[in-house]
């Protein structure tokens, strides 16, 4: 398919979720005015319409768990959206937008179809239900006209496991990452103020701060950071700064109240904007996750000096350079987690060494700037 000179491509990004609009898609669209006809599709993304006047949000309600009604509502939207429009290009991520955008993509002849794998729910899972999910992947990646994955090692893990493009892994961008870091937002003249974002906090310009910035969820890690910082907590002058939505169902509630005498070092708090200042306040990035696409907070994180600490799984394998901007131990390990973050607590030769490669990593491989170019032409490479 060719698109006619001075005319912009016609994209729909397509997600569950409002959140991902600024945790993944905004490096994307501050680029994205020149080159692209851009449409947001997703549940609740109008409230971002008057952030970014050239671009069209859409809300379509999908959910992330299954819910007969909804999806095919979803779908039936979707389909609606594709044969009105008629985008050139639909690109979605996340598990359920990829499987309805594909349906509605083949449903509506969209010529190009594209889905980023970033992080397989399956994983982690066993039996009826990894077969299930594993299957609803391979749907996706069957019904696209090409897949990418957000890292190297989340490409050859699904080339294991039969996801194969002519016999190769599925491609990814650069050296991996959805959008790259805005290095003029993560920029370490933040870090200058951050003792003043400390008082704000109630955290001393002592203290160490070891931070958690993603959902509260169990496929997060919050069970084995609480254990692995109640193993820290007897240090002098530490605190945990643990930041994101409480999606763990009472379980955190729970978890807390097994572990009262460490409550008084965690600063909790929900949803916060401008994400980069909490960042700029702390240490040491924790992420005990047991399933990411790439770890894009790790790479921002890391613009700003920040090294980070995390299981040694497929994607933070990418973000985290073992021993180099971070450390990685083994899954679900939480006394090698601890002894990790008691190790950057002690050794500050060694925390301002993986503080300096971090951040060159960072602008070596992952600016937002390079991250589009690399997309940009990716999808123009495909008209």
């Amino acid at each position: 398919m060719k698109v006619k000179v001075g005319k912009k491509i016609k994209l729909f990004r397509i997600v569950t979720q409002a959140e991902v609009v600024p945790w993944h898609l905004k490096n994307f669209i501050d680029r994205s005015e020149q080159d692209y006809k851009l449409f947001v599709i997703g549940d609740n993304v109008t409230r971002f319409k008057n952030d970014y006047t050239f671009v069209t949000f859409i809300d379509v309600k999908i959910l992330r768990k299954t819910s007969l009604f909804y999806d095919f509502k979803a779908l039936f939207n979707l389909v609606f959206l594709c044969v009105k429009i008629r985008p050139h290009i639909i690109h979605s991520i996340m598990p359920k937008a990829g499987l309805l955008s594909s349906i509605a993509g083949v449903l509506s002849f969209v010529p190009i179809r594209i889905h980023t794998f970033t992080g397989q729910v399956w994983a982690t899972k066993t039996g009826f239900s990894r077969k299930f999910f594993k299957f609803m992947d391979k749907l996706v990646f069957k019904l696209n006209t090409v897949c990418l994955t957000d890292s190297p090692s989340q490409s050859n893990f699904l080339a294991q496991n039969g996801f194969l493009v002519d016999g190769e892994p599925i491609q990814y961008l650069g050296k991996g990452s959805l959008s790259g870091v805005n290095l003029e937002v993560f920029d370490s003249n933040i870090v200058n103020d951050r003792n003043t974002l400390r008082a704000e906090l109630g955290i001393s310009k002592n203290d160490f701060v070891y931070v958690f910035l993603a959902r509260k969820s169990i496929v997060k890690g919050i069970k084995e950071l609480i254990e692995a910082f109640a193993q820290v907590a007897y240090l002098p002058n530490v605190k945990l700064l643990f930041i994101g939505p409480d999606e763990s169902n009472g379980f955190l509630d729970k978890l807390l109240a097994e572990n009262k005498k460490i409550t008084n070092k965690i600063v909790s708090l929900d949803i916060v904007k401008n994400h980069e200042k909490y960042l700029a306040v702390s240490d040491v990035l924790c992420l005990p996750s047991s399933s990411e696409g790439f770890g894009t907070i790790v790479v921002e994180a890391a613009a700003l000096g920040i090294p980070s600490i995390g299981f040694d799984i497929v994607g933070l394998s990418d973000s985290i350079e073992n021993g180099y901007s971070g450390i990685l131990v083994p899954f679900k390990d939480t006394n090698k987690f601890s002894e990790a973050m008691i190790n950057l607590y002690e050794n500050a030769e060694y925390l301002k060494e993986l503080k300096i490669n971090a951040k060159e990593r960072v602008i070596e491989y992952f600016s937002a700037d390079a991250i589009y170019a690399f997309q940009n032409e990716f999808y123009k490479s495909l008209l």
